[in-house]
């Protein structure tokens, strides 16, 4: 083991020395000083944490990519993209220092990229050179964040010199290129497509569900006129294959929905109809089982008078 690397577990007592990675507590040995971590789940579920004790949460990543498995709520979408779209508060003295920082930042992450390593980035044809390539490889994403570099040198430059309208044009320009490079963003582009289509798709089952509740109340006021005709009038309307409103005297209604309520209603006739003659069969088989049971009962009445009368005789 070298020098400087730190023991996973205590020697004296075998407690881990090492955050696990997960959300877990910690405190410091009252014998040996060292801090010592520990996971302990509570009876309902969770950390539980004791007095003294701190508690660590593993390094969270945030990301629009689905493939991470973790997904945003409502309100931890809207912060992410806070994050993303708005800068940290910078006092006025330090935003030379702020614009440096980011412009330093931006330049090591294009100083990653092999088509371009080899353009100076300090100087103005080393950054037209790289634009160049950038867009002609189709790295959009870092056009804009290479446009947003020189506009932000330019920018604090300008302040430094004391030129008040160049360096608020130069961070405006600045602020927009970061825009466009976070709107090449391809899971950012695919959730505002999708969330617009979305979005157009409710709007248009809105005004479909207006008029789906308009042409319901027409329907349900055509009801007693459909009830009205006789069956042969239905299956000529039916079948016939011309207008029905307009014969009728019907408007707001769609043609195919008129024919369905008129084949509806003929077949609800035909259901009812059919329930009738099914309840008159059974009425009758019960009236002729009646009979038969009378019948069967004066036979049987007869028949036992006639052999008491035979015994009586003798």
């Amino acid at each position: 083991m070298q020098e400087d690397e730190k023991p996973r577990f205590c020697s004296d007592y075998g407690m881990s020395l090492v955050n696990p990675g997960v959300a877990c507590t910690s405190r410091y040995c009252e014998e040996c000083g060292q801090e010592i971590f520990y996971v302990r789940r509570s009876e309902n579920g969770g950390i539980r944490i004791e007095k003294g004790e701190n508690f660590h949460l593993p390094k969270i990543t945030m990301s629009l990519d689905p493939s991470y498995k973790s997904y945003f709520f409502r309100p931890g979408l809207e912060a992410f993209l806070k994050q993303l779209f708005l800068e940290k508060k910078i006092d006025p003295e330090e935003i030379v220092d702020r614009f440096k920082e980011q412009e330093a930042a931006i330049d090591n992450e294009l100083s990653g990229l092999d088509c371009i390593q080899h353009c100076d980035l300090e100087t103005n044809e080393g950054v037209e050179e790289a634009a160049k390539i950038l867009e002609a490889e189709g790295l959009m994403t870092y056009w804009y964040n290479l446009a947003r570099s020189a506009c932000l040198r330019k920018c604090y430059e300008a302040i430094e010199n004391g030129e008040i309208i160049k360096a608020v044009h130069s961070c405006h320009s600045a602020n927009i290129f970061k825009e466009y490079s976070l709107l090449e963003d391809e899971h950012l582009k695919e959730i505002l497509w999708i969330g617009y289509v979305t979005y157009c798709d409710l709007f248009k089952n809105q005004d479909t569900t207006m008029e789906a509740a308009k042409e319901m109340q027409l329907i349900k006021a055509l009801g007693p006129k459909i009830k009205s005709l006789d069956n042969q009038w239905i299956y000529s309307l039916i079948s016939d294959g011309m207008d029905i409103g307009k014969r009728i005297g019907v408007s707001g209604i769609a043609e195919q929905a008129l024919k369905s309520l008129l084949e509806h209603e003929l077949s609800e006739r035909n259901k009812r109809d059919e329930a009738l003659l099914k309840e008159r069969e059974l009425q009758v088989q019960e009236k002729s089982n009646k009979i038969k049971l009378w019948g069967f009962l004066f036979t049987l009445v007869n028949a036992m008078i006639l052999a008491w009368y035979k015994d009586w005789l003798g």
